[in-house]
């Protein structure tokens, strides 16, 4: 890329004149305040010629260029940060079978292929164990939520924990299909280097495009 000539009087240092949050009217105006005064003071006997010009002139059109896309950027994240803010306080789902048991019990969901006559879902401990069982009854096709108080077969409270689930659904004795989702509760938002991250109430951080549905 060509650069002016900075030897010339009444001209100074391009990088000084191009501050990070310039914006692309400021860029301009600077780099051709910089040209005119290089071309005032330039040697008369060893002029500029227009290749040098028309050169100069087409490293403007690149800085500015890069600023525009820099405040686009800046404007998307932004939008992505307030987007993902708005979701505070609110449950997600996202691919998976897990449940988050605390004082409020536990929250689930899941997507049937099918009508289904009979639904029921089976709660399982770390180590694979049912626990307890949540008869959900005939579900149309499509979204179902669900609920786990907490409490195993015998109604004594299980402990605040990780679990997980898999659902039983059918009609007669034909299996209906069931694509399982692991909820959560959004806390807060943490800003990273790779975008925003919606953060759990597990703890967890999970990325906005991980999110399948809002509850």
């Amino acid at each position: 890329m060509a650069t002016i000539n900075t030897n010339a009087p009444g001209a100074s240092n391009s990088a000084s004149l191009v501050g990070l949050t310039d914006t692309p009217k400021q860029i301009q105006d600077r780099f051709l305040t910089l040209l005119v005064a290089q071309l005032q003071n330039q040697d008369p006997l060893s002029p500029m010629d227009n290749a040098q010009i028309t050169q100069q002139m087409s490293q403007i059109s690149t800085v500015q260029g890069i600023a525009q896309l820099n405040d686009s950027i800046s404007q998307l994240v932004a939008s992505q940060a307030t987007q993902a803010a708005n979701l505070i306080g609110r449950s997600v789902l996202m691919s998976g079978n897990g449940l988050e048991l605390d004082s409020s019990g536990a929250v689930g969901a899941f997507r049937l292929a099918g009508d289904a006559t009979d639904v029921k879902v089976d709660v399982l401990n770390s180590a694979g164990d049912v626990v307890d069982t949540v008869a959900l009854g005939p579900k149309d096709k499509g979204l179902v939520p669900f609920s786990w108080d907490g409490n195993n077969t015998d109604g004594v409270r299980q402990p605040d924990a990780s679990y997980s689930y898999r659902v039983r659904a059918s009609v007669g004795s034909a299996d209906i299909g069931a694509e399982t989702f692991t909820a959560g509760r959004v806390t807060s938002v943490s800003l990273t280097s790779s975008g925003p991250k919606l953060v759990l109430g597990n703890g967890d951080q999970v990325a906005t495009t991980a999110i399948r549905e809002i509850l």
